[in-house]
């Protein structure tokens, strides 16, 4: 069986001004999406992997994948799409398609466009029009008519944070794989429930969460249905189709996935006041206060503060500087902490290239934030000393700057990625543990910081991933939506 297989993966906030372009993004191109795009903690790997072992012939096209961030290019995007359609037509030229199992987000969106993977699978569908189509998506997707009306399938991930997403490109294979050798189709039932929901109150191993995916794994080992999953939609995205929604694909009969759909929908809908932040949560000013008591009075260590509505990994700038002014205008309390107060960290580029010039061991002034995230931000100047540099990190060959104002540490990027990835601090030699106060540019904390957190304070501050829905002035998203409007219609 020849598989067509690839992917995209963007979480666009539609919120933040930055156009996300070429140099955001990896992108990997042919074999290449076999070798160096199967990282493990991808859902593309996981289709690679399940169907190789199945020994289907692979189809590979392209993988790009890029740090949630403002919407993306339609020059780019345009580019990337039709260079996976002409790999396709291509591939059609030496033989019949099978199958396409595709690793996508779901609410990747492009500037002037709208919906990517709805394009693209539209464009796909008018060259495959008949084949058998599956989809792993991310629990953030946002489903909209021309996904539903264009793949049989579709698996969501079941944990935030994310670390299912092998299984689920797994999952989405096992699908296909199923269909085409049964000759059976497949068949997704969907199901609108009006509400929207912050990353922070869904986290899936507490309340209300860890039972609605219970119910949802409990639905998959019923008869006929192959797949149930809850989407979450992505709330810093203001578009017309965004609410959660739940998908259920059975093989065969459209009825088992109807009525499962239907349950899953009420279910998730009667619990829809149990959504709370897990962490405790105050206003930027009351959690500095806070965190300060609880290190210089109560003795706790380390105390993280997560800088939740400035969070890269939820697409916002990484320059807002809400919580950075409380700390500024608190300096004197920083200077009275036992160790350096770490602020990981700052999206910066012209800061980074004035330290870089600068050099290690040197001092130089520089303004920090407000690049682009001009309402929740603005240019402050710190001169700094440069304690050290760090040169093409990571995937997306990022420049690192530790600098030290006062008795403040604080990482700058020169690219915009997040700061939850634990090889990142240890690339400038630091270590959180070592700091009586973290705070970092997340919602809730990744397990590398939870697992030697103290204490976890959540400020909800500004920025472009706001976590007090309530408070964003929407314009596109379909009204009645809850929490927005109260006691909305129920799931539809």
């Amino acid at each position: 069986m020849r598989i067509v297989v690839g992917g995209m993966n963007h979480e666009s906030n539609t919120l933040n001004p930055i156009i996300t372009g070429e140099d955001d993004f990896v992108v990997f191109y042919g074999d290449e999406v076999l070798s160096k795009g199967a990282s493990p903690y991808h859902s593309s790997t996981g289709i690679i992997k399940t169907l190789t072992e199945a020994g289907c012939f692979l189809v590979p096209t392209v993988l790009a994948r890029a740090v949630p961030n403002g919407v993306v290019s339609f020059a780019f995007y345009q580019r990337i799409k039709a260079e996976f359609l002409r790999r396709v037509d291509e591939a059609l030229k030496q033989g019949s398609i099978d199958g396409v199992c595709l690793a996508l987000h779901g609410s990747m969106k492009v500037e002037h466009l709208g919906c990517a993977e709805g394009d693209l699978l539209t464009a796909l569908r008018e060259r495959l029009p008949r084949v058998p189509l599956t989809v792993a998506l991310d629990m953030h997707a946002t489903i909209t008519p021309e996904l539903l009306a264009c793949a049989n399938g579709f698996v969501g991930y079941k944990t935030a944070p994310h670390v299912d997403c092998q299984e689920t490109g797994a999952h989405a294979a096992q699908l296909l794989l199923e269909s085409l050798k049964t000759g059976r189709p497949l068949y997704t039932a969907y199901r609108r429930i009006p509400m929207l929901i912050a990353g922070e109150k869904s986290e899936s191993e507490v309340e209300p969460m860890s039972s609605l995916i219970a119910a949802c794994r409990a639905a998959e080992q019923e008869p006929g249905i192959r797949a149930a999953s809850f989407l979450l939609g992505f709330p810093w995205a203001d578009n017309e189709h965004n609410t959660v929604s739940a998908l259920v694909t059975s093989l065969d009969a459209p009825e088992p996935a109807e009525q499962c759909a239907e349950q899953l929908a009420a279910a998730f809908w009667a619990r829809r006041k149990d959504f709370a932040f897990r962490a405790e949560h105050y206003d930027s000013a009351c959690s500095i206060k806070i965190a300060y008591e609880a290190v210089l009075e109560q003795k706790q260590a380390p105390v993280f503060v997560s800088d939740s509505g400035d969070n890269p990994t939820a697409g916002a700038a990484g320059d807002a500087t809400d919580l950075l002014e409380q700390i500024m205008l608190t300096i004197d309390t920083v200077d009275s902490l036992p160790t350096p107060l770490l602020y990981s960290g700052f999206y910066d580029a012209p800061a980074v290239v004035a330290c870089l010039n600068a050099g290690e061991g040197a001092t130089v002034d520089i303004t920090l934030g407000g690049n682009w995230d001009t309402l929740n931000g603005k240019k402050i100047p710190l001169r700094v000393e440069v304690k050290k540099i760090a040169r093409n990190y990571g995937a997306y060959h990022a420049d690192l700057v530790l600098a030290a104002h006062r008795n403040l540490l604080i990482t700058i990027t020169s690219k915009h990625i997040g700061f939850g990835d634990e090889s990142l601090l240890p690339a400038l030699g630091v270590k959180a543990e070592a700091h009586c106060l973290v705070v970092v540019k997340l919602g809730y904390l990744e397990p590398c910081f939870r697992n030697i957190a103290a204490r976890a304070i959540m400020a909800t501050s500004k920025g472009c991933s706001n976590e007090l829905l309530e408070t964003i002035a929407y314009k596109k998203v379909r009204r009645p939506l809850y929490p927005l409007d109260g006691e909305a219609n129920g799931g539809s």
